[in-house]
């Protein structure tokens, strides 16, 4: 079944995109050993996290408009970044027949996270952005705080892409922030 999918994956992305892809498996599973997350699960949802990445902007619009306009503003509609999870989540449930929320929620949230994600939804977040071939300024400090504390390790790569965005302009989506604060409040004691 991985093979398939992972066959299916290259069929669709890039050859860049699918060393990337393999990379977050590869981080995804080391992550899911060290927090004894379900090694299957996080395999699938990494393999498919950016299976509709190269997907045409103007296509994963239209999909995302038909599918997810309750979820998604306007400003949304127009961010690739945002909409290739969302696009992907479909991909997997009708044409791959991945029913496992987990998963499913996994690949629709890779990229801007969400408050009250899974375990293996927060391991597919992190690992995405920290995979061996990723390269950016504080990459292997978030790579560290992340071996040590993996809700940490995600505030502490939101606060970096806070960062970022405010010096490039950009904007960070609503969800990053909650999910941030929501990990925030459990680590001061409240609960997941």
């Amino acid at each position: 079944m991985l093979e398939n999918l992972r066959a299916t994956v290259k069929e669709r992305v890039t050859e860049k995109r699918y060393i990337h892809t393999l990379g977050v498996e590869e981080k995804a599973v080391e992550l899911s050993k060290k927090y004894g997350v379900d090694e299957t699960k996080v395999r699938v949802a990494a393999i498919l996290h950016d299976i509709a990445k190269s997907m045409d902007i103007n296509r994963m619009e239209q999909i995302c408009k038909a599918n997810f306009s309750d979820e998604l503003s306007e400003e949304d509609m127009r961010i690739s970044e945002i909409l290739h999870g969302f696009v992907g989540y479909l991909i997997a449930k009708d044409e791959l027949n991945i029913t496992d929320e987990e998963i499913l929620s996994a690949i629709k949230y890779h990229t801007i996270g969400k408050k009250g994600l899974s375990l293996v939804g927060r391991i597919i977040y992190i690992a995405d952005g920290i995979e061996k071939n990723r390269v950016y300024p504080g990459v292997d400090e978030i790579r560290r705080v992340t071996d040590t504390n993996l809700d940490q390790g995600i505030i502490f790569e939101i606060e970096r892409k806070i960062t970022y965005l405010q010096s490039t302009g950009g904007k960070i989506h609503r969800n990053t922030l909650e999910m941030k604060e929501w990990l925030e409040d459990s680590l001061n004691g409240g609960k997941i």
